[in-house]
């Protein structure tokens, strides 16, 4: 039987900008590990696409990169930013919201745009620790992400962090996935 791995020698941090950048070919790596699996099956215009997004994404203002790391691996990572004032993310969802509600100034609502663990460290609290610290290092008020369907335990795991569904974006080209669920988080974690 294999070991069970532990929380206990574990280091999570949250990093700017610059950090980010010197981190990308470790997150597009590990983002290449955890999507490339079921339900998600990414293949390599995804991972092409992601490699080259990240740069851009953490060039944005309130950039976030929150890792994982047991001894010197790195095990998960998140990364998003606050939705600027002049946001598109609230007006192409397939079910309207209203008018207040995807109101955004800049610091309102940290979209948590790409999220991940691998597999051998799910479970094991990994997933949540990089979640909360992420989430209540953004200082904005709500957080929003979008979810494939398919990713039923993922959509779960959501559910019992406090997230709910206000719509769903049908995505033109359809990759990596052609429909995403678009998820709200209104009440943020807080961390020691």
């Amino acid at each position: 039987m294999a070991d069970t791995p532990t929380t206990d020698e574990m280091t999570i941090e949250t990093h700017g900008r610059g950090e980010a950048l010197a981190l990308a070919e470790t997150i597009c790596d590990l983002y290449e590990a955890v999507f490339s699996l079921p339900p998600f099956d990414g293949d390599a215009a995804e991972f092409a696409n992601q490699r080259s997004y990240f740069p851009k994404l953490a060039e944005r203002p309130g950039f976030r990169l929150t890792t994982a790391r047991s001894g010197p691996e790195f095990i998960g990572f998140g990364y998003g930013y606050p939705l600027p004032a002049d946001t598109r993310w609230w007006s192409t969802l397939a079910d309207p919201v209203d008018e207040e509600f995807a109101a955004e100034t800049g610091t309102r609502t940290f979209a948590l745009i790409d999220y991940g663990v691998l597999p051998e460290w799910r479970g094991a609290g990994v997933g949540r620790r990089i979640h909360d610290e992420l989430l209540s290092a953004s200082g904005t008020e709500r957080a929003t992400l979008s979810v494939q369907p398919k990713a039923v335990r993922t959509r779960e795991i959501y559910r019992r962090w406090g997230w709910r569904k206000v719509s769903h974006k049908l995505m033109d080209p359809p990759i990596p996935a052609p429909v995403f669920e678009i998820l709200v988080l209104e009440k943020m974690p807080r961390t020691c």
